[in-house]
């Protein structure tokens, strides 16, 4: 029987600061849906509101916090970073410790990273997730760090 070569994961144990952002709760009732036909629009109009504050939306960070129900999607928050007070949407994201798994932002190593990620590194390393703190998806230019909370 053919082995899979070995799974090389970029991971860091990092202490994250509570973090203010506007957002946009998106609710999945149907599983037909693509959620990225949702996703990447949310995150659009919150861009455009954070340039309506006069802040440069590319210098801010961008969050999802997806919200599983038995391995399916059932909501996701986009959230961009807000660094100053005003009258909109605004809640804090919980920090704290969170293992932090770095992979390159394209589908076919997001899936196989976070699988493996999950299911061998974190036993591997008796690391156990914080059921109590939302896992975080925060997306640069090139990669995605995909925040899983521990304790």
């Amino acid at each position: 029987m053919p082995t899979r070569p070995p799974v090389f994961l970029d991971v860091e144990l990092r202490d994250l600061p509570d973090l203010r952002v506007v957002h946009s709760l998106l609710l999945f009732r149907a599983i037909t849906i693509n959620p990225d036909k949702v996703i990447r629009p949310a995150f659009s109009r919150l861009r455009q509101c954070v340039t309506e504050f006069g802040l440069d939306p590319d210098t801010l960070l961008h969050v999802g916090v997806p919200q599983l129900d038995d391995r399916q999607l059932v909501s996701y928050d986009c959230c961009i970073e807000f660094p100053i007070p005003a009258d909109v949407n605004l809640k804090t994201l919980p920090g704290g410790c969170y293992a932090i798994l770095s992979v390159e932002k394209t589908p076919a190593k997001i899936g196989p990273a976070i699988r493996t990620f999950r299911g061998d590194y974190l036993p591997d390393h008796g690391l156990f997730v914080d059921e109590e703190r939302p896992v975080y998806e925060i997306y640069f230019k090139e990669t995605l760090e995909y925040c899983l909370p521990i304790w």
